[in-house]
């Protein structure tokens, strides 16, 4: 049985109130940090928006790289946490944070040269991925770039889990997908050019990080 979206937003309510996420909340990820030190030497300037931004630690990254950047999550106490970290970060300046739904983005089509996703994407259903490809094809400019962030195939929640029989899992009341490197070209392909596809483990939790970029000309909302 599919979880509903209110079910979901119960639990991303739930876990903002704890004391710790299960995800990182303070250290950017490692090849997110490596496409904005990559952007800042090719001299790549312009918008960022980071969706699904949780406490803002990409929104921050790019910030502090000189990039004008935008954290969108739809859970007010996650804007909130975010906002508090600016504080403590001592970021005052290049960034703002949006409540706001990612499938009714309130931003204006090729607003951004930049779109980061850790996280997000991996908890959407397949019925609405072509809509979220089409919504993230809009809002980036032509030749924008995508970073993309998913669980893998092989994450485990603990060590030794036994393998699953299906690509997606109810976990916690939570709707998590998993995903293989062929999937991307598959999902994307209509409207991004694969840049690079890197899997990184850390434990028995296994990650994709996908470097796309949008195409020229390619299907989008107008």
């Amino acid at each position: 049985m599919m979880v509903t979206d209110q079910q979901m937003r119960r639990y991303f309510e739930k876990v903002y109130r704890s004391v710790r996420t299960p995800w990182p909340s303070t250290e950017p990820t490692a090849s997110v940090v490596k496409l904005a030190d990559q952007l800042q030497q090719m001299g790549r300037k312009g918008r960022v928006l980071d969706l699904g931004c949780g406490e803002g630690r990409h929104t921050f990254l790019f910030a502090k790289a000189n990039f004008e950047t935008y954290g969108l999550d739809y859970l007010p106490l996650a804007i909130k946490k975010a906002q508090a970290q600016a504080v403590v970060n001592q970021v005052t300046t290049g960034c703002a944070f949006v409540v706001g739904d990612a499938f009714l983005p309130p931003f204006q089509p090729q607003s951004f040269d930049v779109l980061i996703d850790s996280g997000f994407f991996h908890h959407i259903k397949e019925s609405e991925w072509q809509t979220y490809c089409q919504h993230a094809a809009t809002l980036l400019k032509e030749a924008s770039y995508f970073h993309l962030t998913v669980f893998s195939t092989r994450f485990q929640y603990v060590p030794g889990e036994k393998v699953r029989t299906q690509n997606w899992v109810i976990h916690e009341g939570c709707y998590d997908h998993f995903f293989q490197q062929s999937d991307f070209q598959t999902i994307f392909g209509t409207w991004f050019d694969i840049i690079e596809c890197q899997e990184e483990r850390f434990g028995p939790r296994a990650f994709w990080n996908v470097l796309m970029q949008k195409k020229r000309k390619c299907c989008q909302y107008e």
